[in-house]
């Protein structure tokens, strides 16, 4: 059986072809997206008990929208341990960058303070030590990356190591060491440090108006049930957010479905990494269903192909099966060999769709930033569903026309004129294929208008020949600006120098971060982004503007002063009100300015107000900003840098020009835009095996007729037309289904951006354009080639 089998492949040998590498290619394109899905869904998964853990986070409706907020102030975790009953441990988590030092080696450390449960909440692999190493304030963890670089060994439980903070170096005793973070898990770090140790903790420690870290939980028992928690807590927050519920229902705040004006909540941390609150970095939570969908049509595509050649080779085979029922061979034996003929060809293809599969991994994960491992696809798990992916293939792909061509008419099959009656199916399954291609064809060309829009957008401020310098730890920040403005003010090509505590964008330190306040001005309460910066911070970033004037050395006071966005004005009563007025921002501050409004976060949010101060008491400032005027980027960059090595030797972390930080905000979005464009490709290179296959069906199917036109007089132009009109057809309610589909689907896409385009008409003309430009040059040749054959050849049986 399977001799014959291989035998009839070999001969088919054209077809077999098309069978093996279309379904070879969606095999091993659906195993990429699979693995990617798979990777995002499995976020935080490791940890033992992960239904138990959650992320604390606030839920409000301020006038200005919902507001979801996972910072949290230094009293919150402790009490809610000690009076909510379902708690069992909880943990507070501050992200801050310290400096260790063994020996004569100085390394900056990406840290975490946090409280003694960490250890007992997350199960993070324990190489060294065990979960208790945290019970003492003196002791630090350090991941197996951080203690190979300082120490050239995992085995240093008792070790010293000197931490740097607020300018002093103070012991601390290495009690574990942590294997360092899977990709998969959102917290990544190389050292812990106990919560107390933190920078002005003493200071905070009894503040609810200061929030500036996040706050995990586990539950005693039972998977985490925010609907649940929220109302168990419903007591405890009127108690410890009295004021701000009162200033949140005389300010016009919105109740939610409970009632509640100021709400508690916890989501299970491993839906934190996909969560759509606007509370992770991570990609929107439909990102790996839609791969899996992506997958699944491609799949679908190469199914519909598989079917379409096989119908069409059956025409090349009837007298084979005519002969074959001739001889004794039943309709079950019929469909066994042409089953066991399909079966082979799909192994062939699986095959042949992890090798180009295991091949392709690695460049994948180059261009979309993924570290992927073939053997994530080796797990008992996903082996069984690739085993039953394979077989419903094998069922559907190749059982389906084997017992159709096993069923024809056994005189017609022995005179060569059988009819396998199944054109509505090919049709329809030539429609869905094409209705397929057009959807991912629109989807690709609005995804890529939207980040074209969003690299070209002004943002209100000018980015261009902009450098970043991340200033780092180990050195005095203002005074390492001071030193750096001096050396950069004997350049020509500098035009302005100046600072911030956040970045513009995502720079090569990777942080994102912000600073939000609270103040009560005039029995209302505000809310305001708050961004320390530096004299000429407005003539660096070339932000206009409005009224008022800029930060000025001549004037001392303007430390207490501040310059308010457009935004933040308005919502304190317009220019001219808030303009020369006092609010009470970090004590009393004057304002002093009004700027424009500029997008300082990305594009998926709207401007929210935003509050500039030069207040060095607040916060210091963390990134250094040069503009030059040049002609050779590179040179520059490589310049500025050099020149921040002499300031700062030991910096780590290299500088970036600001078009750069605003572009990689948006990496989750190229990295789904690059899967799209590939996916459209195959979706569009399978359809076209299967309209290939429908026009050699159908072209067989007419050559007597073809014959009897050209005797006729039909002329070449008229028989191309004539066999060609049915496949545009086919194509054009192909798009008169996708159109809707994909306007719907990206409009919905679009939503996600607060600064985004429109979808255009045009869009859905360029997609039709392609598919039916594509779809002519894959049935002009064979329709052009049936249209010149000799009548008599094909006229020859009657």
């Amino acid at each position: 059986m399977f001799k014959i089998a291989w035998r009839n492949i070999i001969k088919a040998k054209s077809l077999s072809f098309i069978h093996i590498i279309g379904l070879a290619i969606a095999l091993a394109s659906a195993i990429i997206l699979f693995l990617t899905a798979s990777f995002e869904l499995s976020y935080d998964n490791f940890h033992k008990d992960v239904d138990r853990i959650g992320l604390l986070y606030s839920k409000s409706q301020p006038e200005r929208g919902v507001n979801y907020n996972t910072s949290m102030a230094a009293p919150l975790a402790p009490l809610l341990k000690a009076q909510i009953p379902s708690i069992a441990l909880a943990s507070r988590i501050a992200n801050s960058n310290v400096i260790l030092r063994h020996g004569d080696k100085e390394l900056e450390s990406s840290n975490k303070f946090v409280d003694r449960d960490f250890m007992d909440i997350l199960t993070f692999p324990i190489l060294e030590g065990d979960e208790k190493a945290l019970n003492d304030l003196g002791n630090i963890v350090l991941d197996e990356a951080m203690a190979m670089r300082l120490f050239n060994s995992k085995d240093i439980i008792g070790k010293q190591v000197e931490v740097l903070s607020d300018g002093v170096w103070s012991p601390r005793t290495v009690t574990a060491v942590l294997a360092s973070s899977p990709t998969n898990s959102s917290l990544r770090f190389n050292s812990l440090m106990r919560f107390e140790q933190r920078p002005n903790y003493a200071a905070e420690k009894d503040r609810w108006d200061i929030v500036n870290h996040d706050v995990i939980v586990k539950m005693k028992a039972g998977k985490v049930d925010d609907e649940k928690f929220a109302k168990e807590v419903s007591g405890f927050t009127n108690q410890y957010f009295k004021e701000t519920i009162e200033n949140l229902k005389r300010d016009g705040g919105q109740q939610d479905q409970n009632g509640a004006y100021y709400s508690l909540h916890l989501i299970p941390i491993a839906d934190f990494h996909l969560s759509n609150l606007g509370i992770a970095n991570g990609p929107s939570a439909s990102f790996p269903w839609i791969l899996l969908g992506i997958a699944g049509l491609i799949v679908f595509i190469a199914c519909s192909n598989f079917i379409n050649l096989s119908l069409a080779n059956s025409l090349l085979r009837n007298k084979e099966i005519g002969t074959r029922k001739t001889l004794g061979a039943t309709v079950k034996n019929l469909v066994v060999q042409l089953w066991t003929e399909a079966f082979l060809l799909c192994l062939i293809a699986l095959g042949i769709g992890l090798l180009l599969a295991y091949l392709i991994l690695p460049e994948y994960n180059a261009n979309m930033n993924y570290k992927l491992g073939f053997q994530q696809l080796l797990t008992p798990a996903n082996l069984m569903w690739l085993l039953v992916t394979f077989l419903g293939i094998t069922l559907i792909a190749g059982g389906y026309p084997a017992w159709r061509i096993a069923n024809s008419n056994i005189i017609h099959s022995l005179k060569g004129t059988a009819k396998v009656k199944s054109s509505r199916l090919r049709n329809i399954l030539t429609v869905l294929q094409f209705s397929i291609a057009i959807l991912l064809i629109v989807a690709t060309i609005v995804i890529s208008s939207q980040l074209n829009y969003m690299a070209n957008r002004p943002l209100g401020y000018n980015k261009t020949e902009v450098i970043s310098i991340p200033i780092g730890n180990g050195i005095n920040h203002e005074d390492a600006l001071n030193r750096m403005r001096a050396e950069l003010a004997k350049e020509s090509w500098v035009t302005a120098v100046s600072a911030a505590d956040v970045n513009m964008g995502m720079g090569n330190d990777f942080s994102t971060r912000r600073s939000v306040f609270g103040f009560n001005q005039e029995n209302r309460e505000y809310t305001t982004n708050y961004m320390r910066i530096d004299y000429d911070y407005l003539k660096t970033m070339d932000i206009k503007l409005l009224a008022g004037r800029d930060f000025d050395r001549q004037f001392a006071t303007d430390s207490n002063s501040v310059i308010l966005n457009k935004q933040m004005a308005e919502q304190m009563g317009g220019i001219e009100k808030v303009l020369g007025q006092r609010i009470n921002l970090n004590g009393q501050s004057l304002v002093i300015g009004i700027i424009d409004d500029f997008n300082f976060q990305d594009l998926r949010k709207k401007v929210e107000p935003l509050s500039l101060s030069i207040n060095p008491h607040v916060f210091t400032v963390d990134y250094i900003f040069v503009r030059v005027n040049t002609q050779d980027l590179k040179a520059s960059l490589a310049k500025v840098e050099s020149i921040w090595k002499k300031v700062n030797p030991k910096a780590e972390i290299a500088a970036s020009y600001l078009d750069e930080n605003t572009q990689n905000l948006y990496q989750s979005d190229r990295r789904f835009s690059g899967i799209v464009m590939v996916g459209t490709g195959i979706a569009i290179l399978i359809s076209c095996m299967g309209l290939f296959a429908l026009a050699l069906l159908t072209i067989n199917r007419r050559v007597k007729e073809i014959g009897i036109r050209k005797v006729l007089g039909s002329s070449v132009s008229n028989l191309i037309l004539l066999l060609s009109k049915d496949f545009i057809k086919l194509v054009v309610i192909a798009f008169l289904i996708a159109a809707p589909l994909a306007w719907f689907i990206m409009n919905g896409w679009l939503q996600a951006y607060a600064f985004r385009i429109d979808i255009q008409w045009w869009m859905f003309a360029l997609a039709a354009i392609i598919a039916l430009t594509i779809a002519w040059s894959t049935i002009a040749w064979q329709t052009f080639r049936a249209a010149r054959v000799n009548p008599v050849d094909s006229l020859r049986d009657e």
